[in-house]
């Protein structure tokens, strides 16, 4: 009997390794190229114009914030001098008022935060919006079926990598973007 489920096995494996190639046909030849998408969000003409104004834009945001907070502090005093001067029912008016005031400023100030980091994610978008036809045509030129991000891979030979072609092509492309609060 173990003598006969050998060649059994055989014909079973041979007609499934058969009936894979019927399909290879249809798949193209596989090849893989490497992009290091954190390298072009930083090295490109386009990245570093973005991140030059981003930088002016944030610490403008921030030297406002500073001074609002300076000035929030500023009627905060006022307002603890006050207390021993006014009637008790008028201070607490005040104190609510003022409540409602920093409540709101609060959340000025996180909208205002939060609104700086879309303007970097905006920035960002529209570089890797511009990277994707430049793969596509790297592709093409290059006969490669898969383009895989450097992060995601352990080990590639260095040829296979081609950020510093995708970086040129965009730097002629998009050599720089508006980067703005809105």
């Amino acid at each position: 009997m173990k003598t006969l489920m050998k060649p059994i096995y055989l014909l079973i494996i041979i007609l499934l390794f058969n009936g894979f190639n019927a399909h290879a046909d249809t798949y193209p030849n596989t090849s893989i190229a490497i992009v290091d998408l954190n390298l072009i969000l930083s090295d490109s003409k386009a990245a570093k114009a973005a991140t030059k104004d981003f930088e002016k834009i944030q610490k403008d945001t921030e030297s406002k914030i500073v001074e609002s907070d300076k000035l929030m502090l500023e009627e905060r005093n006022k307002l603890i001098e006050q207390q021993s001067v006014i009637a008790p029912e008028a201070f607490e008016v005040k104190a609510q008022d003022y409540e409602k005031k920093l409540q709101n400023y609060q959340v000025e100030k996180q909208n205002k935060l939060r609104n700086l980091e879309g303007v970097l994610q905006k920035a960002r978008n529209e570089i890797l919006d511009n990277v994707k036809p430049i793969l596509e045509e790297l592709s093409k030129e290059l006969g490669v079926t898969v383009i895989l991000e450097k992060n995601s891979v352990l080990l590639s030979a260095t040829n296979m990598d081609i950020t510093d072609e995708v970086i040129k092509k965009l730097n002629k492309k998009l050599p720089k973007i508006k980067v703005s609060l809105d």
